[in-house]
């Protein structure tokens, strides 16, 4: 069935008469909430917050998160990657609704969020330690959930406009539908920029602009069958196009193009006020293709990735006693670049959590069966105790991630190197310990953080795809919120340091500060600055053989905003990066220089 007969459908729903049949909602859901399950806390963004960025891409609301390092290859439509704790971008993974949607027709089955848009969500959760217990592969280092709105003001809906610096445009349509049994959101996301130099002035004299464009169409809804029963679906469609300079020209002609497709249904059974089982199946499929010009000649080099995903779950919560079971299958195919291949990963997890008095413990295992690997295992636990509002805990996890069909197999150049198919899977051992305080007006916490990586994959041309040893990433992350009827200011602090590293960390600044103020002069009106500094980072010159380690020197970036919000019109303005700083994230790349967007919403 294709999509547009999907949406369709899913539009006549929006009008379907009210049958006068009022079923009670499910309350105990099998579904694996990861803040039953953890004592560290997560970076939150709310609805509101991914709407007051400068565009409706998910990675400029990321980028904002005190908790992760973002680096993009030269401004929108890049390709972006995310560092939580030292650990590798690859080592994060990402998912919608439950829905694991690391691309796996990439070489590194990284995520990348260049072109994906936020106006569907509901709320993206920032997870900073490994959840390999709970999802699998790919999340070794840590996780970023995101879930989607599914009708929650029927008959609502929303208008988006934004423009400004470099002929950026995008806009935004939702609706919010339903009735007593049905409810579901509808988006339609539309981005384009002229944009700024993939490669920048400063090592390559590079001027010449490169554009992004992005559609994205996605239906999320739930229906409610019985009193015992509902269903949620999902289907998404995100096609991205974007130009790319290559290492060292600029104007090289490359363009870079995909098609991203979530497919997703899960269904929950109520078997009492304690217990819950559902049923869960899912596609993320990936369409790449990349054209680029080489010793004189266009090239063009398609990428396809299938990650078909079934799950089943049961849950048992009495309130002190929380207790989760699962068993999955993933089957991931690539093809592209030589590389034919597929695997199949089978595991069976569990989860419990239990609270005795001010104490709370919990724990858990996974086991995982690899067609290629055989048996793996990872495992978490932890302990903590509440006094009032605040938690002291204490936890180890870990992780395990297999190798990408890529790094296994992709075909060797003469005398180069490149796939491996005596790689092992990667590994993390990592230990918390914090405090967190959550009051109405007052958030704090601090945090102690070890990351003990091991068999992590490495490439160089002259070896191709390697195992290395290991290296040990440590640190220390402290955050504070304080929310006044007249301002909210917010801070946060890391510091990391690597030990024992075979090779050199590239891309993670050893100190990270984000702050902001929000002021509210009215009711209706908000005033913000936010401001980010990173210490110096290492990079690699790929322009050298084998590739250079350099320096990147520390910068700060200031972002200025307002916003001024009618019953059921918002306006806003902001700029960015308003001390025009010229600095690098990734070496020979540019960044987004001083610009300013201006912002309408329409609420009908």
């Amino acid at each position: 069935m294709s999509l547009t007969v999907l949406v369709i459908l899913f539009i006549c729903s929006a009008f379907a008469q009210d049958e006068g049949i009022n079923l009670d909602p499910i309350e105990v859901r099998a579904q694996k909430k990861i803040s039953e399950f953890t004592f560290s806390q997560p970076d939150t963004l709310k609805a509101e917050d991914l709407n007051t960025q400068s565009t409706g891409l998910v990675s400029s609301s990321l980028a904002q998160s005190s908790g992760v390092i973002t680096s993009q290859n030269g401004g929108a439509g890049g390709r972006v990657s995310f560092f939580i704790r030292g650990t590798e971008s690859r080592h994060v993974a990402f998912t919608i609704d439950g829905l694991k949607i690391n691309d796996t027709s990439n070489v590194d089955r990284q995520f990348d969020a260049a072109f994906l848009s936020s106006p569907f969500l509901k709320e993206v959760l920032i997870y900073k330690s490994p959840q390999a217990v709970l999802f699998g592969s790919d999340a070794l280092g840590g996780l970023v959930e995101m879930t989607t709105r599914k009708g929650e003001t029927p008959g609502e809906t929303r208008l988006n406009l934004n423009a400004g610096s470099f002929g950026t445009v995008d806009s935004s349509l939702a609706h919010d539908w339903g009735n007593e049994r049905n409810r579901g959101t509808l988006t339609a996301y539309r981005f384009h920029t002229d944009g700024i130099s993939r490669l920048n002035k400063k090592r390559h004299d590079a001027t010449e602009r490169d554009s992004s464009d992005t559609i994205q169409l996605t239906s999320s809804s739930n229906h409610h069958w019985a009193t015992s029963v509902d269903t949620d679906l999902l289907f998404s469609y995100n096609r991205g196009n974007s130009e790319l300079d290559g290492n060292t020209l600029d104007n090289s002609n490359d363009e870079s193009r995909s098609d991203q497709y979530f497919i997703q249904q899960k269904t929950n059974f109520k078997i009492n006020k304690f217990s819950a089982f559902s049923i869960r199946n899912g596609l993320n499929k990936q369409v790449r293709w990349i054209d680029n010009e080489f010793m004189g000649s266009n090239n063009e080099s398609s990428f396809k990735g299938n990650l078909f995903q079934h799950e089943g779950l049961f849950k048992y919560d009495d309130k002190k006693l929380n207790s989760l079971v699962g068993v999955s299958r993933e089957y991931e195919e690539m093809s592209g670049s030589g590389v034919e291949k597929s695997f199949g990963l089978h595991s069976v997890f569990t989860q419990s959590a239990y609270k005795i008095s001010q104490f709370k413990i919990y724990g858990g295992g996974r086991a995982e069966k690899h067609s290629r690997y055989g048996s793996f295992y990872s495992g978490s636990g932890g302990v903590a105790l509440m006094v009032y509002r605040s938690t002291l805990f204490i936890q180890y996890s870990q992780g395990f991630k297999a190798p990408s069909l890529y790094q296994l197999y992709a075909p060797s150049f003469p005398g180069f190197p490149v796939g491996n198919k005596n790689l092992v899977p990667e590994s993390n051992h990592s230990w918390e310990s914090g405090w967190t305080l959550t009051e109405k007006k007052v958030d704090a916490s601090i945090t102690l953080f070890q990351n003990r990586l091991s068999n992590l994959i490495n490439y160089t041309s002259a070896d191709g795809y390697f195992n290395q040893a290991r290296f040990i990433a440590e640190g220390v992350e402290a955050s504070f919120k304080l929310k006044q009827r007249s301002f909210h200011l917010y801070s946060s602090f890391i510091h990391q340091q690597f030990r024992k590293e075979e090779s050199e960390v590239i891309g993670r600044p050893l100190n990270t500060i984000k702050a902001g103020i929000s002021i509210f002069p009215t009711d209706s009106s908000e005033i913000s600055l936010k401001a980010r500094w990173f210490s110096s980072r290492k990079g690699s010159d790929p322009t050298t053989f084998p590739a250079t380690i350099v320096k990147l020197n520390e910068h700060e970036v200031f972002d200025l905003g307002y916003r001024y919000i009618f019953t059921k019109v918002e306006l806003g303005v902001q700029l960015l990066n308003i001390l025009n700083r010229d600095y690098e994230e990734l070496y020979g790349y540019s960044v987004m220089p001083r610009s300013i967007f201006i912002h309408l919403g329409l609420t009908f």
